[in-house]
């Protein structure tokens, strides 16, 4: 790289306005190599676009100005092409007609028809678009449409490339394979380029340099970090790097900053009980509406929260308790986040970013039994059962069928037969599988091990096992980078109406019932909003009593499928949301009515037997490398007494013990206290084994395959006074 090729010099920039001038950009100074990939970052309103336009000619600086290759900049040039969120296709043209109208432009007179013919189909090819030179936009999918914008820029020639969010209009799974083809774009060519996001994933994966814009007015340059990581970048191989992930948590910690100095707007009526925002012309239950609001009366601490999630169908409570409007119910103003990775569901509701999110499950454990530096996580509330799939590429199903494997279809067959292929590929030489999970102390994670050591199978020694996103999934498996993985809907379904994946196993029927998602804050923001905390958990136990009634779920997945929430087809949706499940791409759907539940069965309740179930398999695989009290640590992380006075206040049935040993129940039973009898789900484990909360160290030292890395011995409840009683109890 030579330095100096692009110079942004102390650039600053007034607009006029009714009341005086208004400075958007105050001294932005950056000076950008030839080939170099930077990457701007800030809150809406810090003037990224502005600092795009100026360079891009646009606009013309107050003060200040650009120099590209010792030449000022002061008009647009196709020395600087630009690519923004919206592809600006001419519709009547096919998409060689409207890359040829900027090479026409540019090359009239330098390039001869033949030369300018190749040139157009060589930067569609850049793009993948080859095959599609002919159709019209109105023919092609937005990811097409903007891989057409993307090389009619590049057919440009230009010396930087400018790209104004130029994914932030498309769905996780073509935003991914975007990406991709930018990085591998970028290799080739070595150009410059600047791109504006908003995703902090993107930033790190991208970019060489990520340059962090202070909030408005008079925005400046508040950071530049630079990103260290070899290319090419592999986005599996990233997941779990220190660096990327440190790099991560330096550009949130500084989004976080200025996010905390910005004024949040209050709401227009924190009080009232009316929503006031498009959920008034969606279908309301006749429950909901005739329901008083219990919790109106009390002071809410915070009345405007900021609550993250991940496209997945399980986000449901969250997405159906704002646009059905019980937040709004219990005196909530509520903003969703969705967000691309459960690290920055972690990051942001641990720096205050979030008030609160959509958790897995076992995060509020591993923030206490992990690193002292963890933010301490607390949970009042689990958000459903159940949900998961296992799913396995189409090739590797078939030599799975090829091993003549009996009873297939089941989770131990399926896992039987996967342990035959391992043992042929180890014997042929070949290279261990790979097999993705969300995250290492998700339940998918913990469900996908306990199905492959019921065969015999070592998750350390014969497979691969990795961490990727649930939107990625479909694509790493379309791609052969993993050969299966464990995730939530709708990226099973996904896989299976794509032709590219075969689902072997649901993880009900690895464990009956299993809990899934929770609701998560810290417990400093619990401690500080205990009033807002009960709101919350009120309005989404009221979503999920709207979520389980048979005739709400299709109404549930046409909302669900809209492209801020899990933007996914509604029919990919209704696969698993409406009690039946796809396991094969041309196979009748098959009744699996309690692959979602939502509130049945004590759903939303905090079982603390379901936290040391979760700890007992983060000390059998080896995550937790010293002594620790899992019965302090579920004590202190699960919050069943908050939950008890949300269903209070809504009549509802509630257990009054903390746990329960788990595996008893092959179909459904009735839990029996205090006069009322709640309904409870089977509990079954695949392999017939029982759970005794009593007994972790003896329950995990009794699995031939595991890896604990504390002694087992030491794991005992004591009572406060050291007597041999559970500090849990159980029901």
């Amino acid at each position: 790289m030579t330095t100096d090729h692009l110079v942004i010099s102390q650039v600053s920039i007034e607009f006029p306005t009714d009341q005086g001038p208004f400075k958007a950009l105050d001294q932005v100074d950056l000076r950008i190599a030839q080939g170099e990939f930077v990457s701007l970052i800030g809150h809406s309103g810090c003037g990224k676009s502005t600092v795009l336009n100026i360079v891009a000619g646009l606009y013309q600086a107050t003060e200040g100005g650009v120099i590209l290759d010792g030449k000022e900049v002061n008009e647009p040039g196709p020395d600087r092409a630009v690519v923004f969120q919206n592809h600006s296709l001419l519709p009547w043209l096919s998409a060689y007609q409207n890359v040829e109208l900027a090479v026409r432009q540019v090359f009239k007179g330098r390039k001869s028809k033949a030369e300018m013919r190749d040139w157009i189909r060589h930067n569609l090819s850049l793009v993948h678009m080859d095959h599609a030179l002919h159709k019209r936009p109105g023919e092609l999918s937005g990811g097409m449409k903007q891989r057409v914008g993307i090389a009619r820029a590049l057919a440009m020639e230009p010396k930087v490339l400018l790209m104004d969010e130029p994914f932030g209009a498309l769905d996780a799974l073509t935003r991914a394979h975007m990406q991709d083809s930018l990085m591998e774009i970028h290799a080739r060519l070595n150009n410059t380029v600047i791109m504006i996001t908003h995703d902090v994933d993107e930033a790190v994966l991208l970019s060489d340099r990520i340059v962090m814009m202070t909030n408005g007015p008079a925005a400046t340059i508040g950071e530049i970090l630079h990103v260290d990581l070899l290319r090419p970048r592999n986005r599996l191989e990233l997941a779990d790097d220190t660096s990327y992930n440190h790099y991560r948590a330096e550009v949130v910690r500084f989004l976080h900053e200025r996010h905390s100095r910005a004024e949040r707007p209050k709401p227009e009526s924190a009080t009232s009980t009316v929503p006031t925002t498009k959920s008034d012309v969606l279908h309301i239950s006749d429950w909901l509406q005739r329901k008083a609001a219990p919790n109106i009366g009390k002071h809410l601490e915070k009345s405007a929260l900021s609550l993250g999630f991940i496209p997945l169908t399980d986000c449901a409570p969250l997405v159906i308790a704002k646009e059905q409007g019980c937040f709004a119910k219990h005196g909530l103003e509520v903003s969703l986040s969705r967000e691309s990775s459960w690290a920055n569901i972690r990051d942001k509701v641990g720096v205050g970013m979030l008030d609160g999110a959509q958790m897995l499950a076992g995060m509020p454990l591993a923030s206490l039994s992990g690193p002292s530096s963890y933010t301490p996580l607390v949970t009042a509330m689990s958000l459903d059962l159940n949900g998961n799939a296992i799913t396995v590429s189409s090739e590797l199903y078939a030599q799975m069928q090829a091993t003549g494997t009996a009873e297939l279809d089941t989770a131990l067959g399926s896992a039987q037969a996967l342990k035959r292929v391992v043992e042929t590929n180890r014997s042929a030489g070949k290279p261990p599988l790979s097999f993705a999970m969300v995250y290492p102390v998700s339940s998918h994670n913990y469900l996908l091990r306990y199905w492959l050591a019921s065969a015999g199978i070592d998750p350390h020694k014969d497979l691969r096992l990795t961490v990727v996103p649930p939107p990625q999934m479909v694509n790493y498996l379309r791609a052969g980078v993993i050969s299966g993985y464990c995730v939530g809907e709708p990226w099973n379904s996904l896989a299976v109406r794509e032709g590219v994946g075969r689902s072997v196993a649901s993880s009900y029927a690895i464990w009956n019932n299993h809990p899934e998602k929770v609701l998560g804050v810290t417990r400093a923001w619990a401690e500080a909003n205990p009033n807002t905390h009960q709101a919350v958990v009120m309005a989404l136990l009221e979503a999920c009593q709207w979520l389980d009634q048979a005739e709400n779920r299709r109404e549930a997945c046409q909302i669900l499928a809209r492209g801020h929430y899990v933007n996914a087809p509604a029919e990919v949706l209704e696969m698993s949301m409406t009690g039946t499940f796809q396991f094969s791409a041309g196979a009748e759907p098959q009744s699996r009515p309690h692959f979602n539940v939502f509130h049945r069965y004590a759903a939303n309740y905090p079982w603390r037997s379901h936290a040391l179930w979760t700890l007992s398999q983060m000390l059998r695989w080896g995550q937790i490398e010293r002594p620790i009290d899992p019965y302090q640590i579920a004590r202190e992380s699960y919050l069943p007494e908050v939950f008890r006075k949300a269903a209070g206040e809504l009549g509802l049935a509630c257990p009054q013990a903390e746990g329960k040993t788990e595996g008893q129940h092959e179909s459904e039973w009735l839990l029996t206290e205090g006069g009322q009898n709640i309904p409870m789900g089977a509990d079954r484990f695949m392999d017939g084994r029982q759970f005794d909360p009593a007994d972790i160290g003896g329950y995990v030292a009794g699995f031939e395959i595991s890896a604990p890395r504390v002694d087992l011995h030491s794991i005992k409840p004591q009572a406060a006074d050291g007597a041999a009683n559970p500090k849990i109890e159980i029901g």
